[in-house]
């Protein structure tokens, strides 16, 4: 649909909060402004920051933070209503890496993180705390740099007709990013994934490597990230480059009854097979969510979005427009319990430090986390059943706080 100017702004009005969602809006108070998505807890309401992980991934990821917060130039990080120093989080987060490192107990752990830092909890998605956990991972699929016949299906660099539009360069009162393309000097939405595999893209040099199978790139782009790995046994990295603005929607969410009505366990593995058996109702079901994204190949990866990689099971993708990024946290939820790799047996706990690197299309309000599992089979396993509730919590120095927002 084309949109004349003159409209444009009232419908980004409309379009930012259709897109916005329920979850991403907290709790008001009666008859004032959004409660915060974090608030400072005391410490009687601390959890027992018992991390049921090896310290050495976390020492890892949070000296991935610390690069991140060591190059911003001076600013303040929004914690709830309080405001803190960069530089200061930096410095923190170093020191509690090096205190890990030494080997500490769990008594001792808890007792350095209720001296040195203040702790807030999510409101989550019903304003009492409770937030929805997900998973995802990084896959490793089979890929050509050269089409032939086995190799047809493109993975797509962005295309150089793609803009973004800051809506706050437009009018001030509005936050966000439209993703779109010019066409007759009007801003146009982007192709939607049926557009592109019908072939939007074709003939402008945009293919970076071939796949085998659509499914593959279908769920490479769901995960946001992956390695390519071509005949001669070489491998690359593929890693977000951007995507096209459109809606994104589960075909988990498309399938669950079919799945529910074989007595199946929802998970990729299943959505793989179902769709690979039903080869007719693949295109159709895939083109239901619209969402596109474009990748670049490297030596290196995967990476979030603060440029710095992700650590498996220590990197949580969270929505950064009202959570700090690269932030030390701290979560209390469970994951799948695995006697096979074909369905979980139950729950297991799954408490422990995370930082905040990541986000996500589909990770929107105060509500919502995705886990990073890491690589691998088991890692596509817990990303692909993890649906599970539980509590966020976010740490900042207290020497570090400036004041009061």
């Amino acid at each position: 649909m084309r949109l004349k100017f003159r409209l444009l702004i009232a419908l980004l009005v409309v379009f930012t909060a259709a897109c916005a969602g329920p979850e991403a809006l907290t709790r008001p108070n009666a008859g004032g402004p959004p409660a915060p998505a974090l608030v400072r807890i005391a410490p009687k309401d601390y959890p027992g920051f018992m991390d049921d992980s090896e310290p050495f991934s976390l020492a890892r990821a949070a000296a991935n933070s610390v690069d991140y917060f060591s190059k911003l130039p001076q600013k303040t990080i929004v914690f709830g209503t309080d405001r803190y120093s960069s530089e200061g989080i930096a410095k923190s987060l170093s020191g509690f890496r090096e205190f890990l490192l030494s080997g500490p107990s769990a008594r001792l752990v808890k007792k350095y993180v209720t001296e040195k830092f203040n702790v807030y909890e999510s409101a989550g998605c019903d304003g009492r705390g409770r937030v929805l956990f997900t998973g995802y991972y990084c896959p490793e699929i089979k890929a050509s740099l050269h089409p032939d016949k086995e190799f047809k299906y493109p993975l797509y660099k962005k295309p150089y007709d793609l803009v973004l539009a800051d809506l706050g360069e437009f009018r001030p009162d509005l936050n966000g990013t439209l993703v779109g393309r010019v066409e007759n000097g009007m801003l146009v939405p982007y192709y939607s994934r049926c557009k592109i595999r019908e072939g939007a893209l074709d003939g402008q040099g945009l293919e970076i490597a071939w796949c085998r199978d659509p499914l593959d790139i279908f769920f490479l782009q769901v995960q946001g990230s992956g390695v390519l790995k071509f005949p001669d046994g070489s491998r690359k990295h593929v890693n977000y480059a951007g995507e096209n603005g459109r809606e994104y929607r589960s075909i988990g969410a498309v399938l669950m009854k079919k799945c529910r009505a074989e007595g199946g366990h929802m998970s990729l593995e299943w959505l793989r097979d179902y769709l690979h058996s039903h080869p007719g109702e693949m295109n159709s079901i895939l083109d239901k969510n619209k969402s596109y994204v474009f990748f670049t190949l490297s030596d290196d990866g995967p990476f979030g979005c603060l440029d710095e990689p992700v650590t498996g099971g220590r990197s949580i993708a969270v929505d950064n427009g009202i959570f700090p990024p690269g932030a030390l946290a701290f979560v209390d939820t469970g994951e799948p319990d695995f006697k096979s790799y074909d369905k979980p047996s139950g729950w297991s706990p799954f408490k422990r430090f995370v930082l905040a690197q990541d986000e996500g299309g589909a990770i929107k309000g105060p509500g919502r986390v995705d886990i990073y599992f890491g690589y691998g089979r088991r890692a596509a396993e817990d990303a692909g059943f993890m649906k599970r509730d539980g509590k966020l919590y976010f740490l900042a120095p207290k020497d570090a706080i400036l004041s009061p927002r």
